[in-house]
């Protein structure tokens, strides 16, 4: 027996199975406490699963309005995935969907730290918490939940490998390179990304507190880098598809979306970083500095980088950075908990344990319940009000030429209209429809920066779906137009239609 398999045998001990089984549970029972709702983007990709699985893959768009505009489906798996999910049970299915998919990656975490610390305890209880906090806020009803998955995998076959030094690990690395590409393009070279730590700590390295473990063969590992480059060229665009990343980001007013903002203290997400941030310098201050091996140390530097960068970052940090700062408190003394466990094994000490416990979750999933419901009741207020404009919509006989905002064009094109606009903001960029950069157009005229009445003549649009807390421009233009008048205004929030007369 290895020293760490005794080690990892002695943990055992110290946490018991029900005990780790209850841990890891945890993420799962606290989010059944936060009430789902579909995420925005979800229409889009509804819409567009229909059309791959009905006619085939589109390679012009066929969503807009803009229908002679080139488009590359770069998460079409995940697409079709979403849709054969939704048709048997509706939004039913796709939550299903939404928790087989977390409590897989629960189980990856977990995986992938035990690997990392050998200690059950340690593995468990970080498992728990950075799922927790994933879950709120990134675990949503889009591809990024397969890409969390995908990722874990490739992490956890690799640190097999090099733990081990058999290739057999390495052989389910380009399958899942395969399935990035298909489910998630766009985050296809965060797959690449994710083995240059393994790759560069095979070259032997050392130097003062850099700690240099076998990593396997580089040339293998190299090899194993080239085929699953290749491999990213099996999807239905190609190198388009590959390089999709690099030609959507950048200066092109993409910065102006929530999620790819710099991280601050301003955003929920902000805090839960800065404060997990904060929580590992005092760790490291406190405890004894040890030499930390490359390829942690690159895992945890590159994923805090992505964490600072953008806010869509964060679970990355989380879900990679953490377990590679894991390594460092790996051989943290367990016998304090055992002294800890031996006393709450006491009848009183547990009874008064268990309740203090159960009543501070409790506490925490009512608070959470109460949150998401007013959030629900929000969100599900503006899709009744959206679902009120579709409808007038339908009673025209007349061809429907219609303004959207960036937040409500999916919604429109689930019901089967074709807007101006949707959330698919990199679509809209010129570099990547070849045809024009509507998305820098759509930001001006919310900016005011374009007449509206030129803007509206250019598209002939004798719809225009209005928000007034979104489109303030536009509605403060429209009201006074006497070439349009209000057909449908709900109550309930501050969608208006308007219509040409």
């Amino acid at each position: 027996m290895t020293e760490s398999q005794k080690s990892l045998q002695d943990n055992s001990k110290i946490l018991p199975k029900w005990c780790k089984i209850l841990i890891l549970a945890l993420p799962v029972f606290v989010s059944f406490f936060q009430v789902r709702v579909l995420d925005n983007d979800f229409f889009f990709l509804h819409a567009t699963g229909e059309y791959i699985v009905n006619h085939g893959m589109p390679f012009t768009d066929m969503l807009s309005m803009h229908v002679s505009m080139k488009l590359v489906v770069q998460q079409w798996l995940s697409c079709v995935i979403f849709y054969v999910c939704y048709k048997p049970l509706g939004e039913y299915g796709i939550i299903i969907l939404l928790y087989l998919v977390n409590v897989i990656i629960i189980l990856l975490t977990y995986r992938f730290l035990s690997l990392i610390t050998k200690n059950e305890i340690i593995s468990a209880s970080l498992t728990a918490m950075t799922n927790i906090m994933i879950f709120d806020g990134f675990m949503v009803t889009r591809p990024q939940i397969f890409t969390y998955a995908v990722l874990l995998a490739e992490v956890c076959f690799l640190e097999q490998y090099v733990q081990s030094g058999k290739v057999k690990h390495l052989i389910a690395i380009p399958v899942l390179s395969l399935l990035m590409i298909n489910l998630h393009a766009a985050m296809w070279p965060m797959f690449l990304v994710l083995m240059l730590p393994y790759l560069i700590s095979a070259i032997p390295i050392h130097y003062k507190s850099l700690k240099h473990e076998p990593t396997g063969d580089i040339i293998t590992m190299s090899a194993v880098f080239v085929v699953c480059a290749v491999v990213g060229l099996i999807n239905p665009y190609g190198v388009e598809n590959m390089i999709y990343l690099f030609k959507s980001y950048g200066k092109n007013g993409l910065d102006a979306i929530a999620e790819m903002k710099p991280t601050s203290l301003a955003a929920v997400e902000g805090k839960i970083f800065f404060s997990v941030l904060a929580g590992i310098l005092i760790i490291a201050f406190i405890i004894k500095i040890k030499r930390f091996p490359m390829r942690f140390l690159l895992l945890f530097a590159g994923t805090m980088v992505l964490g600072f960068l953008q806010i869509k970052g964060i679970p990355y940090s989380l879900l990679f950075g953490v377990p590679a700062f894991a390594y460092l408190i790996k051989d943290f003394d367990n016998s304090n908990l055992s002294k800890l466990f031996s006393v709450v094994k006491k009848k009183r000490t547990k009874i008064i344990v268990i309740i203090f416990l159960c009543s501070a979750l409790l506490f925490f999933c009512k608070e959470r319940l109460l949150t998401t419901l007013d959030i629900r009741k929000s969100v599900m207020t503006h899709y009744d009000s959206l679902y009120g404009a579709v409808k007038k919509l339908k009673e025209t006989d007349k061809q429907v030429m219609l303004y959207t905002n960036f937040n409500d064009g999916q919604f429109f094109e689930f019901y089967g209209f074709h807007p101006y606009i949707d959330g698919r903001a990199e679509v809209f960029l010129q570099k990547n429809n070849n045809e024009y950069d509507y998305f820098g157009e759509y930001l001006m005229v919310s900016n005011c920066m374009i007449y509206y009445k030129d803007f509206i003549d250019c598209y002939r649009f004798n719809y225009l779906v209005i928000d007034r807390g979104i489109d303030n421009y536009l509605y403060a233009s429209l009201i006074y137009d006497e070439d349009y008048e209000i057909v449908y205004e709900s109550t309930d929030s501050d969608v208006v239609l308007f219509a040409k007369k």
